[in-house]
């Protein structure tokens, strides 16, 4: 990808918004860049809409935002139930720096580790279950564990198959991203200087773009909390 900081998913949107101030704009441009007339318009919406046919790339990356999403609530919800393990633990005397392991491998994302050293430990933790549930612990609570960890592997699994076939599809269709960004970039950089000291600069910044597109976004799919 072109940008670091611009997603995929991102093109469509912020060329969109640049194409939409390009257009209004476009006197103030074609006094200091005499080729952004309408047949550069007209090619960098070609850009655009060649991006947003590429359905397949944008449809991986939502599939693997859905998949992580899944994956990491179950990991943070364990990691809640690893932190109470930790006092059983202490308390019972077994050993505690396994849990505490397992804990920061998920909170750092390393799932496939913290799904590897929690199936390592689990017999450990069984065969001192009396220990466990004469103290503080309740009844059934490291039944918890093993439940989970077949749904945390299909997803950690399902997470790399997404991220394999995203990556193929990225490479087929790289072309047309390089070529998209190139008008977002440039469009980027002369509509700052043509604006300069002034509050259209925005309109051309893709940070602020970003950060105005992404909060869209995320009121679409959170609307009740946009309205609080």
């Amino acid at each position: 990808m072109a940008n670091n900081n611009l997603n995929y998913e991102d093109y469509p949107a912020i060329g969109d918004a640049l194409i939409a101030s390009l257009s209004n704009d476009q006197s103030e441009f074609l006094v200091h860049y005499k080729t952004m007339d309408s047949d550069f318009i007209i090619g960098f919406q070609s850009s655009i809409d060649a991006v947003r046919q590429a359905s397949s790339v944008l449809a991986k990356t939502q599939e693997l935002k859905n998949v992580t999403k899944q994956l990491y609530s179950l990991a943070d919800e364990a990691n809640k139930k690893l932190l109470f393990l930790l006092d059983y633990a202490d308390d019972s005397g077994l050993e505690t720096k396994g849990i505490s392991a397992i804990r920061s491998k998920f909170s750092n994302r390393n799932i496939e580790g913290g799904i590897k050293d929690l199936r390592a430990i689990l017999p450990y933790l069984q065969d001192h279950k009396t220990e466990l549930e004469a103290g503080d612990m309740p009844n059934q609570f490291l039944e918890y564990f093993p439940g989970i960890l077949p749904t945390m592997e299909t997803l950690n699994a399902e997470q790399i198959r997404v991220i394999s076939a995203r990556k193929s599809l990225v490479e087929t269709n790289g072309a047309l991203f390089e070529n998209a960004y190139g008008y977002i970039s440039k469009v980027s950089n002369r509509g700052k200087k043509v604006f300069r000291k002034t509050m259209k600069k925005d309109d051309y910044t893709i940070s602020k773009l970003l950060s105005k597109v992404r909060a869209e976004t995320k009121n679409k799919e959170n609307p009740d909390k946009a309205k609080s």
